[in-house]
């Protein structure tokens, strides 16, 4: 199989838009009822932290796109490297980017670690889903449009 920059591009799309449908709401709930408040303004701090670095990988992905793009007005590519640029700058500007803290250090109660854990490894799992899924969907869209 021919691995192309179009193929990386339409796995991240389609595995972004997946684990969007993809959340379990239930199991964030349940893990805020075993907050106390003190825990819950942690929670949403970390929240917010992650969520701004979230919109900061994806500018930066953004800015990095648009200096490929005009670097490289002549080829046939450039949406699929457009795409591939800010979804992988995205994914290792988060992973890097150092963190202030982690709800694991907040938590004190078994209950507690037990919802934690249960949304960690849902977490994981839907992650990998959804790139397979994606994987999937790419290559039965692929194989669609050669018959």
């Amino acid at each position: 199989m021919n691995i192309t920059i179009c193929s990386v591009a339409v796995v991240f799309l389609l595995s972004s838009i997946f684990m969007m449908f993809l959340k379990d709401e239930k199991l964030f709930t349940n893990f805020m009822n075993t907050l106390n408040k003190d825990q819950k303004k942690i929670y949403f701090k970390i929240i917010r932290e992650r969520t701004m670095l979230y919109i900061g990988g994806m500018l930066l992905g953004l800015f990095l796109g648009f200096i490929y793009l005009s670097m490289n007005k002549n080829t046939n590519m450039n949406i699929c490297a457009f795409i591939a640029i800010i979804f992988i700058t995205q994914i290792v500007f988060y992973k890097i980017y150092p963190k202030s803290t982690y709800m694991l250090y907040h938590l004190d109660k078994q209950e507690q670690l037990s919802a934690w854990t249960d949304i960690y490894t849902y977490m994981k799992k839907i992650y990998m889903f959804s790139f397979i899924l994606a994987i999937v969907s790419y290559i039965l869209i692929g194989y669609s449009f050669k018959f």
